[in-house]
């Protein structure tokens, strides 16, 4: 929670129930870096329909589908510039790619799209459903998805 308030100054963070159920969704699917006993990072990934993106600020439960979502992915401000956010992509595109999963989608938000697009993602039409989604999220943020199969 806190490297969440830290790293998100342009949206409300997340409640912890909100949060909690991102990771109960799919457990074996979120990530945490830690160094020292210390969590510097963390990437929450869970199974959703591609091409839609759950709202901020809302409890979701499990889908059935062979999709991600990359929820989130957060890296306190004092381990910036270590490599650990490429760390844990490649350890998410690794598992999806074992898991035979179809791809992984996203919302960029405070300027990260062009980060996102250097890393394979790309802009993905937009539905009806996908912008009622998005206007939970600050007026940049855009939907990204990346296809693994």
């Amino acid at each position: 929670m806190t490297i969440q308030a830290q790293c998100y100054v342009e949206l409300t963070p997340e409640s912890l129930s909100v949060m909690q159920s991102k990771w109960l969704a799919s457990p074996a699917t979120c990530v945490v870096f830690e160094q020292a006993q210390q969590v510097l990072a963390y990437a929450l990934v869970h199974p959703w329909t591609p091409g839609d993106a759950p709202s901020l600020a809302i409890e979701i439960t499990t889908q059935d589908v062979n999709s991600w979502y990359l929820h989130d992915m957060a890296i306190a401000p004092n381990a910036q510039g270590l490599g650990i956010g490429k760390q844990l992509l490649t350890h998410i595109l690794n598992q999806g790619r074992a898991l035979d999963i179809d791809g992984i989608g996203l919302v960029a938000v405070q300027d990260a799209h062009s980060y996102w697009l250097q890393q394979g993602f790309k802009p993905h039409a937009t539905s009806t459903k996908l912008t009622q989604s998005l206007s939970s999220y600050p007026a940049n943020a855009c939907y990204l998805y990346l296809t693994l199969a």
